[in-house]
Order: structure tokens, then C-alpha cells, then sequence
């Protein structure tokens, strides 16, 4: 429809557009009126997710998914059963004759009223986490401004208790655990040190440690002086071996300072036999004393030759006789060193065992004190930020926006209505109409004597709102 025709027909209908309009923005100041009034009151509590730990002290590191999920089921313990079983009893619902006359109204006794109680407060509790904060906002509706309060402040503290006996709980369990835990352990501590005792005093083990390394020391001695023994025992025992096939050559012999010394004194001897026997004749004294020099002092080498032997196989089972006693103590000591090391071995098992049950005893108890702690801690890391107050005014219904709402309305019903009613009851409402629906020229018109359309409904709209706003 051109817009020239729409204005002629809300000209032509104006009543009815009118109409329609005070007759909807009526309806709904009616209504709102007449709707019962709900007030919303408002707690809030603020949740500490970067609290330390209350026992330790110690900070745990957070992030933003835990940050959420730590919100998220902060939300979902606030309309727990726990929580609304909780505010059910601190109201005292089940013994309000009021609540329980709505109960029997509204259920006709189909459900519980502790369960119909539950039902009504979770609906109309509103629990909103404020964004990109820890607050969290409690916003219960009621149609009663004391009751709503009550109710918003009776979630929080039902909420309060609720996680300090969460934690408190937790803790009084494992305080159990840990206790009997303990007892277990000590036992097995007590046991592993008796069987450390017994041992020790069996084996006769005072200090293992400066003792094992003195026998260690020892046993690397003997070793060596073995190694030393068993040399000088097989140079002898060559020499021995030479000594009686070489005689005069061997190396012994030759060597001994005497030998050396009568050697000389028979080659000076022989020089002067030999001397004298160019001199002399064989029956001279001198010669004859001569000759006797000379065998004296072959007997004597000779002699001396024997002894030499002899001192170099009494030198070799001397050397023997050592290695076999040094030999004979290595092993008694080697004996000895191994025994120590078993006892050693046995004694650092039973000393693990009693370091391990140390430990473990120690972290139960540990635990236990903490656990014992934590039991009687009051608080949480979840704080009341403000209280929830009567509200001074209702939250619904609002007047003035559902009457301006009617009054949109009302104007699109009334102009809706008057284009249906002209789409069916059509009018020549002017010169230019007439011509083209006649398809005649138009020579002239004789003016009306109508007010303005829009003076019209400017009055009607004027009057309107101050009837709107009279009532509110």
C-alpha cells in the first residue's frame, strides 16, 4: 500500500486504531497490576581459587580450565541436596503452616513436602558466577521481600557449612585411616629395629664400617707381600735348581764375596807353585809346601761351593715356607673379608628395612597431624562478600515497561487492524484514487473541514499516555 493511501486510511480509521491502542496498553497496565508481586534479593560470596592451603601453607598452581570447573561445581554444590536439605531446615519449612498449606494446594500430596520445598527453591534461585571473577552472585525471588532475603542468606550459610563439613569430614575419615595406618606401621618399625638388634648381637657387630676397611687393608697386604713372597720364592728356586748342575758357574757361587776371595788367593798360589817348580825340584820343601797351599785352597772353594748350595736351598725353602704362611693367611683373612661382606650385605638389608619402616612411619604420621588439623579447621576459601537485604521495591511486574509495551503493541494492532479492515471494505479516499481507479481526469475537489490527521491522533495519543500514566 503506498504511503500516501496508508495515511488516508489511518485518517479515515482512527477511531478504531485508537481503540485498539488504549484498549491493549489498558490491558496490559491491567494485568500488571493485577500480576503478584516477586522480589528478587541478592547475596554474594567470593571464592578464593588462589588460597594456600590452609595446613601447609604452600600455594598450588591454578588455571584458567581449573579456575572454571572449580565455579562450575561450586554452583552445582549450592543446588545440591545437601545445601537446599540444609536451607529447608534452617527455614523450617516443614513446620510453617502457610508453606505447608501451599504444598497440600499445589501437590495434593503426589510428592513429599521436603522434596515439593526442594522443587521450589532450586526454581527460584538464580546462581550467576560474575564474569572474569571469583564472586559469585545468589539471587533468590520470592514474593515476600523478607522471605526472599531470607532465603538468599540462608543458601549461603547453608552453603558455608556445607563445604566446611565436606573438608572436615574428609579429614575426620582419613584421621581413622591414618591412625590404625600408623599403629600398623610403628609395629613394623618396632619389628624391623628388634630384628637389626638381634642380628648385631648374634654376629657380635658393633661399627661395621671402620672395621670392614681395616680388614679390607689388611687383606691388600697380605696380597701383596704374597705376590712379593712368591717372587723371591721363584728366583731361589732357580737358583737352587742351577746351583747343583753349574757348581763352581753358578751364579751364587760365583758371586759369594769368599769364593771370590779364595779364588784370588788360589790363583796367586798356583802362580807361585808354578814359580817355585821352575826353581826347584818336586821333593824341595818349598815346593811341597807349596803344593799343599794350593790343594788347601781348592778343598776350601770346594767347601765353600757346598755351603754356597747349600744356603741357596735353605733360602729357597725358607722362601717356601714363607708363601705358604703368608699364602695360608691371605686365604684365612680372604675368608674372613668374604664372611664380613655377607654379614655386611645382611646388615644393610635389615638396616633398609628399618629406614624404610622409618619413613613410612614417618609420612603417616605426618599425614595424620595434618589430617587432624585440617578436621577442626572452621573455614573455607569461600567467603560471604555481602548479605542479601529485603528489596524496597518489587522486581516484578514493571509497569511502566509492560504498559509501554502494550502501548507498542496496541499501536501495531490498530494500524494492522485498519489496513485489514480497508483491504476489505475498500474507500476512494482521494482526487488521485478516484482517477485511477475511474480512469477519468480530475477537474477539481471541494475541500473538508477535518482537522489534520496528525493533530488527530497527537491528541489521541496525548490523552492516552496521560491515562497511562495516572493509573501507574
Amino acid at each position: 500500500m503506498p504511503i500516501e493511501a496508508l495515511l488516508l486510511t489511518l485518517r479515515a480509521r482512527w477511531r478504531l486504531v485508537l481503540g485498539a491502542f488504549a484498549l491493549t496498553m489498558a490491558a496490559a497496565l491491567i494485568a500488571s497490576l493485577l500480576l503478584p508481586r516477586e522480589y528478587v534479593s541478592t547475596a554474594e560470596i567470593l571464592a578464593d581459587v588462589d588460597a594456600p592451603e590452609p595446613i601447609s601453607g604452600s600455594f598450588a598452581p591454578t588455571y584458567p580450565q581449573q579456575t572454571q570447573q572449580f565455579m562450575a561445581t561450586l554452583v552445582d554444590v549450592i543446588l545440591s541436596d545437601r545445601v537446599v536439605d540444609k536451607v529447608i531446615a534452617d527455614l523450617k519449612l516443614t513446620e510453617d503452616k502457610d508453606a505447608l498449606a501451599r504444598w497440600r494446594r499445589d501437590t495434593w500430596g503426589r510428592i513429599t513436602a521436603k522434596e515439593y520445598f526442594s522443587q521450589v527453591l532450586r526454581k527460584h534461585l538464580e546462581v550467576k558466577p560474575t564474569r572474569e571473577s571469583s564472586v559469585v552472585a545468589l539471587r533468590y525471588t520470592a514474593s515476600s521481600p523478607q522471605f526472599a532475603a531470607q532465603a538468599a542468606n540462608g543458601f549461603v550459610q547453608a552453603f558455608l557449612a556445607t563445604q566446611v563439613e565436606l573438608r572436615s569430614d574428609n579429614a575426620k575419615s582419613n584421621v581413622a585411616f591414618f591412625d590404625s595406618s600408623t599403629q600398623k606401621l610403628r609395629d613394623n618399625l618396632e619389628k624391623a629395629e628388634a630384628r637389626l638388634s638381634q642380628y648385631q648381637l648374634e654376629k657380635g657387630i658393633l661399627s661395621t664400617g671402620e672395621r670392614y676397611d681395616s680388614e679390607l687393608t689388611r687383606l691388600n697386604e697380605l696380597a701383596n707381600q704374597v705376590t712379593v713372597a712368591q717372587a723371591q720364592r721363584l728366583d731361589t728356586s732357580a737358583r737352587a735348581q742351577q746351583s747343583p748342575s753349574l757348581q763352581g758357574a753358578a751364579p751364587d757361587v760365583v758371586q759369594s764375596p769368599t769364593v771370590q776371595r779364595l779364588r784370588t788367593e788360589l790363583a796367586r798360589a798356583e802362580e807361585n807353585l808354578r814359580d817355585v817348580s821352575t826353581r826347584v825340584g818336586h821333593n824341595h820343601p818349598e815346593y811341597q809346601r807349596a803344593v799343599a797351599e794350593v790343594r788347601s785352597l781348592k778343598r776350601q772353594i770346594k767347601a765353600e761351593t757346598r755351603q754356597v748350595v747349600q744356603d741357596v736351598d735353605a733360602a729357597n725353602q725358607v722362601n717356601l715356607e714363607r708363601e705358604k704362611r703368608l699364602r695360608d693367611a691371605f686365604e684365612a683373612q680372604k675368608a674372613k673379608v668374604l664372611a664380613m661382606t655377607s654379614q655386611r650385605d645382611e646388615l644393610n638389608v635389615l638396616q633398609k628395612d628399618v629406614e624404610s619402616a622409618q619413613r613410612a612411619y614417618d609420612v603417616a604420621k605426618q599425614r595424620l597431624s595434618m589430617n587432624s588439623l585440617a578436621s577442626q579447621i572452621d573455614h573455607t576459601n569461600v567467603t560471604l562478600l555481602a548479605e542479601a537485604h529485603p528489596a524496597s521495591r518489587p522486581a516484578k511486574p514493571r509497569i511502566g515497561l509492560n504498559t509501554m509495551i502494550g502501548a507498542l503493541l496496541g499501536l501495531l494492532l490498530g494500524v494492522a487492524s485498519a489496513m485489514i479492515l480497508e483491504q476489505f471494505e475498500p474507500r476512494l479516499r482521494s482526487p488521485g484514487q478516484a482517477a485511477q481507479v475511474l480512469g477519468l481526469l480530475i477537474l477539481g475537489s471541494m475541500p473538508q473541514n477535518r482537522p489534520p490527521l496528525a493533530a488527530s491522533l497527537r491528541t489521541a495519543l496525548t490523552a492516552s499516555l496521560r491515562t497511562a500514566l495516572r493509573l501507574t
